[in-house]
């Protein structure tokens, strides 16, 4: 049976307060708090007994990194999730059109809709194309709500010619209903899009994003309680497994060296997707600079934290600028993202700074001989000005 709140996710089997130690330790080596012993340990039983925190649900920035902290095996951001969903419930204020307006099928219209409305003809044939169930086949390649903003580069891929791709419009992973605090709107998301991925004859199915391959293969069956019958992986993985098998080859190498930003997904996914990422960009010719903070600790773009202060964009805005701080530390001047999320967060922090912020999945996909002819950049210009028409009318109103 599908879980139905987040602390079913932090507390599956029900014996929280036998379990946790309240040791503090999650929000000690929380890469954002640091908190000490004591504060951290008061903050958890807080949490735990539904008191209103000190900290935490001021600070957090909704990274996922605590659940790897937990000598327990508890998920912490579960329960913060939780208690934040309560903050917004019992605020009486809703959710604001304009979180409503990122979540696909919650509406009847969403950023994503309308970007798709603003393709080309050509780019909404294949969109058409992609909406129905293909063949059998061992692997299927599943494109996402960012990945079908451009379409033309993945249809005509030479990289992922022999898979077969599906994307219906209004298939979504969840992750923006989940990490808003919507859980009911996860809930009807996953039923959705679960029923539409189950008609899937396929053994494997390659996930273009790697917040999809995180959704489907590793909140909806360990956070939720649904699983679907075939294995997921992150396109990240596939490339990195037709790389080292010989099956693809640089073409056009890539002479850069990039400081990395990992998403908050990064650390869920684990090592084998963090190491994939970076074998790949080594692979095509770049040099990788870490930041300060990375792999298992690293800094959030931002996004998720605009659920405090009742979605303040401006708290989003603020772990923006954290992240870019340590970016400008490196010196280095080239950002490469591999979240599409974190690539348009990012690339309007960026501001005014010399950086410049590239998505790391067209660009890898280029050294292997593709062509993105419209670039995600082109597409999120047109998202962000859809996003921010949305806000302004919600203040106007």
């Amino acid at each position: 049976m599908a879980n139905t709140t987040y602390i079913d996710a932090f507390d599956p089997e029900g014996i929280s307060r036998e379990v946790c130690e309240t040791c503090g330790v999650c929000l000690q080596k929380c890469p954002v708090m640091k908190m000490e012993q004591e504060e951290s340990r008061v903050e958890i039983f807080r949490l735990l007994n539904g008191q209103k925190t000190e900290r935490v649900l001021d600070e957090c920035t909704f990274c996922f990194n605590c659940n790897g902290y937990c000598p327990q095996g508890l998920r912490p951001y579960a329960l913060i999730m939780e208690r934040a969903a309560e903050k917004i419930q019992t605020s009486g204020r809703g959710f604001p059109t304009y979180v409503d307006y990122l979540m696909t099928g919650k509406t009847d219209s969403c950023v994503f809709w309308d970007v798709y409305d603003g393709e080309s003809e050509g780019e909404k044939t294949i969109l058409d194309k992609w909406h129905y169930i293909p063949p059998r086949s061992q692997e299927v390649l599943f494109i996402g709500c960012m990945g079908r903003e451009i379409p033309y580069g993945t249809e005509h891929s030479r990289v992922f010619e022999a898979l077969p791709k599906y994307a219906p419009r209004n298939a979504c992973c969840g992750e923006l209903a989940y990490r808003f605090g919507d859980y009911q709107g996860f809930v009807e998301t996953v039923e959705r899009t679960r029923k539409m991925l189950e008609c899937l004859d396929t053994k494997r199915l390659v996930c273009y994003c790697g917040s999809c391959a995180n959704f489907l293969g590793n909140i909806w069956p360990n956070y939720h309680g649904v699983t679907l019958p075939f294995e997921i992986v992150s396109v990240w993985e596939w490339l990195w497994e037709k790389y080292r098998n010989g099956e693809i080859k640089v073409e056009r190498p890539i002479e850069r060296k990039v400081v990395l930003s990992d998403s908050c997904y990064g650390s869920e996914l684990g090592d084998g997707f963090l190491d994939a990422v970076r074998g790949l960009h080594r692979a095509v010719g770049m040099e990788v600079v870490e930041l300060e903070n990375n792999r298992f600790d690293n800094l959030t773009c931002g996004m998720a934290s605009i659920i405090r202060n009742h979605y303040d964009l401006g708290e989003g805005f603020k772990e923006s600028q954290r992240k870019m701080g340590q970016v400008l530390n490196t010196e280095v001047g080239d950002l490469s993202c591999y979240c599409p999320g974190c690539y348009i967060q990012l690339q309007g922090a960026a501001g005014m700074s010399k950086i410049k912020t590239h998505y790391a999945l067209e660009e890898i996909l280029w050294a292997f001989g593709d062509e993105y002819p419209v670039s995600l950049r082109e597409r999120a210009a047109k998202q962000t000005e859809l996003f921010i028409k949305k806000v302004k009318d919600f203040f106007k109103g």
